[in-house]
């Protein structure tokens, strides 16, 4: 714990990371609420899960783009514009038109126009630390992110369901402009600026590094969609206790990020980790009765942090300062195309044998991401 009392103590980074975490708060709520509030106001599920479908294909096409466009217009133009455009597209759903093509141009808008904090951040960390606590960094981000998505779909179920489907929208559009601004205004981002990638577009993802982050993103995140349908599945009509089964696996991914995302992790270590995260999730589907279910789901989210936390310092030391937002922003498009691909295996084992489909898919997710750091071509050297 000593590395983290010492990133606390270091100017500035507290403000920062709080901030950005604040202002990417929203994205916790948003799917559930765009599906929420479509559903309502047009009576289609049909449509509302094409929105939600939008808004993730958006954000997965453009946040590399606009990610790189730092290094060349500045970190306080492309974030503030998003922010402004994704705030108005989030009230324009609310209280605009109904028309299915409007809703689904709506939902790209705003999955397009997500402000690149995740990226940009990750990039700024080396420049914010000592080079020896940017693993405690990346682990404190990834481990304090899981917050996100435990409180996010509470808070647009909640506002939904008391106050109007409209009202997660109001409250994600003032967080995302009150966050970024709070993230903007801090000091030690004064004056900041990345340097112009000399690379071509897209050329980081023939990096070994980025190539395995991309890789290792998009598995787990996979196999935890497919295992979050699993779950719905298994208490199909129980809607509180799927929840509360989720939320003990992100509950885990906090506990393993601060206990043990900020040690250094070699290739066989990565493996062993994300080979516990494969058992555990296999644990998951064939344990009897409640205690073991949380039990084996608590121990499959120990891992997941600190493996995304590694991954993401292997890509910090891989690249210059100048790649480091574009791939980033290429590793969150690999998450968001994982979940995408691990619901849809997930649902379609589950059409066709029943509730262990899903958690087959998962573990098969996991299973894939665990021998991933021992694959030529992927394996990231021995840490110094």
């Amino acid at each position: 714990m000593r590395a983290y009392l010492e990133l606390v103590r270091l100017p500035g980074v507290l403000r920062i990371t709080v901030s950005q975490l604040v202002a990417r708060f929203p994205l916790g709520m948003l799917s559930l609420a765009v599906l929420l509030h479509v559903r309502a106001v047009t009576g289609s599920y049909a449509l509302a899960g094409l929105v939600v479908a939008c808004v993730s294909a958006g954000e997965a096409v453009v946040m590399p783009l606009v990610s790189r466009s730092v290094g060349l217009l500045g970190l306080r133009g492309p974030i503030l514009v998003a922010a402004l455009l994704n705030a108005a597209g989030m009230l324009t759903l609310a209280f605009g038109p109904r028309e299915p093509i409007l809703l689904a141009a709506l939902g790209f808008v705003i999955g397009a126009s997500v402000p690149p904090l995740m990226p940009v951040v990750r990039a700024l960390y080396p420049r914010l630390v000592p080079r020896r606590v940017v693993p405690a960094l990346f682990a404190l981000d990834t481990s304090a992110q899981e917050l996100i998505w435990i409180a996010g779909p509470v808070a647009a179920t909640l506002l939904s369901a008391t106050v109007s489907t409209r009202a997660p929208f109001v409250l994600a559009s003032a967080v995302t402009v009150s966050g970024v601004a709070g993230f903007l205004l801090a000091p030690h981002i004064s004056g900041v600026r990345l340097p112009r990638s000399t690379m071509r577009p897209g050329s980081v993802l023939l990096t070994r590094a980025v190539r395995l982050a991309g890789a290792a993103s998009f598995a787990l995140i996979a196999s935890f969609a497919a295992l979050e349908l699993g779950l719905v599945a298994r208490f199909a009509g129980e809607g509180m206790l799927a929840g509360a089964a989720i939320a003990v696996s992100s509950l885990g991914s906090l506990v393993g990020g601060v206990a043990f995302g900020h040690r250094r992790i070699g290739r066989k270590r990565l493996a062993a980790v994300l080979g516990m995260v494969a058992l555990a999730t296999a644990a998951s589907a064939v344990v009897p009765g409640l205690p073991l279910l949380y039990a084996a789901l608590f121990v499959s989210g120990l891992g997941f942090a600190p493996s995304l936390a590694a991954l993401y310092a292997l890509v910090s030391a891989a690249l210059p300062e100048s790649s480091t937002p574009e791939a980033f922003g290429w590793l969150n498009t690999a998450g968001l195309v994982g979940g995408a691909a691990g619901s849809a295996a997930a649902g379609w084992l589950g059409d066709a044998t029943g509730t262990a489909g899903p958690f087959v898919a998962a573990v098969a997710f996991s299973v894939v991401a665990s021998l991933l750091p021992l694959t030529p071509g992927l394996r990231p050297p021995e840490p110094g």
